[in-house]
């Protein structure tokens, strides 16, 4: 209760004797006492109880497929682990072509993103006739159309209508959202997305009657055949003054089987795999004055520092690691696997893969079970969108899930051109082109789980504390938080360690 007292006080509220809060719904009930046309000063019993109402009315409790677990402190006896078979996969790895690089291969990665999203929405029923836009201009008077285009421009007309600026190889177009429902869907609207226009033909322009969006279909919820479960971890930070080493001990320590009560061992004693989403390391010369907050200010040394903790992981545990902005290599996505050189201690590790950012992954594959597809990306990306797209302004970094969600709609890990720093290659890396299981990202510093369609979204935590720039901007990180997830269930446990 105290972490729900801290946390409505730092939303201006005061939380009554008499309230109590279910921890699994605390980010929901924060968001509900927001949305109140009258924001209470004091909130009570009255307000929690009217919440968890409103919850049976809709039918779907929010996360109700996870539970978070307190923290862990007690310390017992090591359990026996016992033997599982296991399997880890890597389907989707990027692989650096040395190359300059000129205008000719952004031309190139902007027509392989439109070719391969226009490919998946023409299997769209809404957008099975539908036409180039220089083919539609060739025909006369005002008729019904359907395109497939990208985002060029978007702007508003003094009147509060909003203009897109739609392209093709053929030409481009200028759509009119005048409809209700289609000029709710303005503010999502980033440039350089991909999407399907259907709607009406007038002059040299056409008003838009539906927007379809890539999007991932709905997903089978997938469970396993064997009792074993993955852990996702990121943004360790090792080297940095604020690395929390007393939480990652008690991490590793506990998936040692050394700390916990006899049901969080044998919690522990199912996990198989763990996921590392990138920024294992501070960094050197990240951002500047960096040195002033470092208190091993050698990269190498960085890196050996963290395999030190990592080297009790017990070897039956797959280490999946992927590289994050923190991490030495360049910023530009996709980000190769980290250098063998710079990282050589990590490499050194028997039980671990190092894999590049984004990457997906397969893992426990059975002759019976065609395993489970996890998509990772370290999530530089999410910055822009908490901080562009109106309906996720208002969440932002709390509800990671849903930017995690905007993105698999999108189809695309960073859609917009400047939400990150590309590397243009003749593929576009960051499309999602295959539908993950789950999807795992980091950056942000606080743990959310979500599901959308039944892909499992899960944003990993952090084992670094508060920044200097983090108390500037008012963010507030919740370290040394794992989801578990039971492959065998597909549910989610979010363990404390501090």
């Amino acid at each position: 209760m105290k972490e729900a007292i801290e946390r409505l006080t730092a939303k201006g509220l005061l939380a009554s004797p008499d309230l109590s809060i279910e921890m699994s719904f605390l980010d929901e009930f924060i968001d509900y006492l927001e949305t109140l046309p009258v924001k209470p000063f004091v909130v009570g019993k009255e307000h929690y109880e009217e919440f968890k109402k409103q919850i049976q009315k809709s039918g779907a409790e929010p996360d109700n497929f996870y539970t978070e677990e307190p923290e862990i402190e007690v310390r017992m006896p090591v359990q026996r682990r016992e033997k599982i078979e296991t399997n880890v996969k890597v389907k989707k790895n990027y692989v650096p072509v040395n190359k300059k690089l000129d205008i000719k291969d952004w031309v190139t990665y902007y027509f392989d993103r439109y070719n391969r999203l226009s490919n998946i929405l023409q299997n769209r029923h809404e957008l099975k006739g539908a036409m180039s836009i220089g083919r539609i201009f060739k025909t006369d008077g005002r008729q019904q159309v359907a395109l497939i285009g990208m985002v060029r421009d978007i702007n508003k007309t003094f009147t509060g209508l909003t203009v897109i600026m739609v392209e093709d190889p053929t030409g481009c177009v200028k759509v009119i959202l005048k409809n209700e429902a289609v000029a709710k869907l303005a503010g999502d609207l980033v440039y350089d997305e991909v999407l399907g226009v259907v709607g009406v033909k007038s002059k040299d322009v056409i008003f838009a009657d539906k927007l379809v969006f890539p999007d991932v279909p709905e997903q089978p919820l997938k469970k396993g055949n064997t009792e074993v479960s993955a852990a996702f971890i990121s943004d360790v930070h090792v080297g940095s003054n604020m690395f929390l080493p007393k939480e990652l001990t008690k991490f590793v320590d506990w998936l040692k089987g050394k700390v916990g009560t006899e049901k969080q061992k044998a919690e522990a004693n199912k996990v198989r795999y763990l996921f590392v989403t990138g920024d294992l390391v501070d960094g050197v010369g990240i951002y500047p004055g960096q040195e002033k907050e470092l208190i091993i200010p050698d990269i190498y040394n960085q890196y050996e520092e963290f395999a030190k903790y990592f080297v009790d992981i017990p070897e039956d545990i797959h280490v999946i690691v992927a590289p994050g902005n923190h991490d030495a290599l360049r910023l530009a996505e996709p980000q190769h696997t980290l250098f063998k050189d710079i990282a050589k201690s990590i490499y050194d590790l028997p039980n671990l893969t190092s894999v590049s950012n984004p990457a997906m992954v397969n893992i426990q594959k059975t002759n019976e079970f065609p395993g489970f597809d996890v998509l990772m990306y370290h999530g530089y990306s999410l910055d822009y969108y908490a901080a562009n797209i109106p309906s996720l302004r208002a969440t932002g970094y709390d509800r990671a899930d849903l930017l995690m969600n905007f993105l698999l709609k999108k189809r695309h890990l960073a859609p917009a051109h400047g939400s990150t720093l590309i590397n243009p290659m003749p593929h576009d890396f960051l499309l999602i082109d295959k539908i993950p299981d789950i999807f795992t990202t980091a950056h942000i510093h606080k743990s959310k789980v979500g599901r959308y369609k039944n892909i499992l979204n899960i944003a990993s935590s952090c084992f670094q504390g508060t920044t200097s720039f983090q108390e500037k901007v008012g963010h507030q990180p919740e370290p040394a938080r794992v989801p578990i997830v039971d492959l065998k269930s597909n549910e989610v446990k979010v363990m404390r360690f501090g």
